[in-house]
């Protein structure tokens, strides 16, 4: 490609400074994701706030909302948060966002949804819509992957924890088992040890065989991992003063796990309460306190993490079974909804602000919002980005490959599994980055001819054009990109018809 095709949009500039090469990359095996379940139906309309738009306040939320005078801004967007997002070390949620390390979801959902908590859950767990209520959800998306990677238990380490009591159906995949309840592990270790491993599997289909093997498989891995468990913990170490009460003292035990070398490859954790049909609160209250343990947790998780050169190896990601309804109710509270917010955190997560406001304009039937982006994009990009998932085995666990949110909310860098076959292999590449002048320079490789536009976009939403419908031949493109407006944090997004890629670029 000649430079001089491009247009006046596209900035020539010196040859860039290669100060640093891209990022390295964390290794598969030392990958972690953290999963944070919001259980209840979370008021995605009170934590991602639409304060300038005024039916917000004079119509559908006339007591139940927040000032806007208390609100924190997303950057020069009409987009703001729930105060109780701005709290804990380095401000919190809000924090992170300023950050480039979290990405806010507007408008999660899927289609046709239910509103029955149960239900629901096993939808979100299990990341299968079923076409008849009747049918049985058993395997969960998590336990179905790792079920494609072999059995259960054959590895040194467990697969993955829930901290609490129980474990869960993301963990399953029908009769096999990949998850471990723990909550204190010396005491897993002292129950672990004693548990009597020597009975034989039942055979059958009954109710009984079924019990009997589900209790035994549990036993004979608490038995294995319990001293693992316990090792981790004694040789881990938290570098920050963490409260030791709910979810904060949960995600301090895992930061501790991942410190002592645990290889466990997704956690899971609880927080109860955010069916608010009564007395949900506004700026304080319920919810307000609901949000503020999520946010500190995080915010402490995170500031732990990153004191330890962990957090390149952990992503995390919050869920609700549902939103709640655009009205309040008449009990200062909110009923069941459908659309809600989501939360992907972490160093290797591309921040900034994906979707557009909750639109009072555009409700269904119901009255509830339409979902904008189907809860099963995010599993599907986590998958084949960050656990290094085939095309094949994540379409039998999400039954299809779903288009990733806006070119991806993670680093495409992490890819390690398999392309979809209409999508072109990821190697493109930004060079240098950070960099130090906003100087960069742009690889493309095309599988086939496209007509390219490229974009640069602030993590508040404002979207700058630095070239558009370039055609291009298949092959290897470079060429340097000027970059506008100044250090920052940006997204740099590559599009055609048959291409979506998007970079995080640092200026500093």
């Amino acid at each position: 490609m000649k430079l001089s095709t491009l247009s006046a949009g596209f900035a020539l500039g010196k040859v860039p400074v290669w100060a640093q090469n891209l990022p390295s990359m964390p290794e598969l095996e030392d990958r972690v994701l953290v999963i944070i379940q919001m259980f209840g139906g979370n008021d995605g309309l009170n934590t991602i706030i639409p304060a300038d738009n005024d039916l917000y306040y004079s119509k559908f939320r006339k007591s139940l909302n927040i000032s806007k005078n208390k609100t924190v801004r997303l950057g020069n967007s009409n987009t703001y948060l729930h105060p109780s997002l701005n709290s804990g070390p380095g401000n919190g949620l809000s924090g992170l966002f300023k950050e480039g390390k979290v990405a806010i979801l507007q408008g999660v959902g899927y289609p046709n949804p239910n509103l029955s908590h149960f239900r629901s859950t096993d939808i979100w767990l299990s990341g299968n819509v079923p076409v008849a209520d009747s049918e049985r959800l058993e395997s969960g998306w998590i336990g179905s992957y790792l079920s494609s990677k072999g059995a259960p238990g054959t590895s040194d380490h467990p697969d993955c924890l829930n901290i609490g009591s129980n474990s869960s159906l993301i963990f399953r995949h029908n009769a096999e088992n990949f998850g471990l309840a723990v909550s204190d592990p010396v005491q897993f270790y002292e129950s672990g040890k004693d548990l009597l491993t020597g009975d034989s599997f039942v055979d059958g289909t009954s109710k009984y065989a079924s019990e009997f093997n589900y209790l035994l498989d549990l036993s004979i891995k608490s038995n294995k991992y319990s001293k693992v468990v316990k090792d981790a913990f004694d040789k881990g170490k938290n570098t920050k003063d963490y409260s030791t009460d709910g979810l904060v003292s949960e995600l301090k035990l895992v930061a501790r796990l991942i410190s002592g070398g645990l290889k466990t490859k997704v956690y899971l954790l609880n927080i109860n309460g955010f069916d608010t049909h009564a007395a949900q609160g506004t700026t304080d209250g319920k919810h307000a306190a609901l949000l503020k343990s999520v946010n500190d947790s995080i915010a402490w998780f995170m500031a732990d993490l990153k004191a330890q050169n962990l957090s390149k190896n952990v992503i995390g990601m919050t869920i609700s079974e549902f939103g709640r309804r655009p009205n309040e109710n008449e009990s200062g509270g909110t009923d069941h909804g459908a659309a809600g917010a989501m939360f992907v955190f972490g160093d290797e997560v591309k921040g900034g602000l994906y979707g557009n406001n909750f639109d009072f304009s555009k409700l269904d039937s119901n009255g509830d919002f339409i979902h904008q982006f189907d809860y099963r994009a995010v599993y599907d990009e986590i998958l084949y980005k960050w656990m290094g998932g085939s095309d094949t085995a994540i379409k039998t666990v999400l039954q299809k490959r779903y288009t990733h949110i806006q070119g991806g909310i993670l680093n495409d860098y992490l890819t390690t599994g398999s392309p979809l076959a209409t999508e072109v292999p990821s190697k493109n590449t930004v060079f240098p980055n950070p960099t130090t002048d906003g100087f960069i320079t742009l690889n493309l490789n095309l599988a086939q001819p496209d007509t390219i536009s490229l974009f640069q976009t602030t993590l508040s939403g404002q979207r700058l054009s630095v070239f558009q419908n370039i055609p291009l031949l298949a092959g290897s493109h470079s060429f340097p990109v000027q970059l506008k407006l100044g250090s920052g944090n940006y997204i740099l997004e590559v599009l055609g018809r048959k291409t979506r890629e998007a970079f995080r670029i640092i200026w500093i």
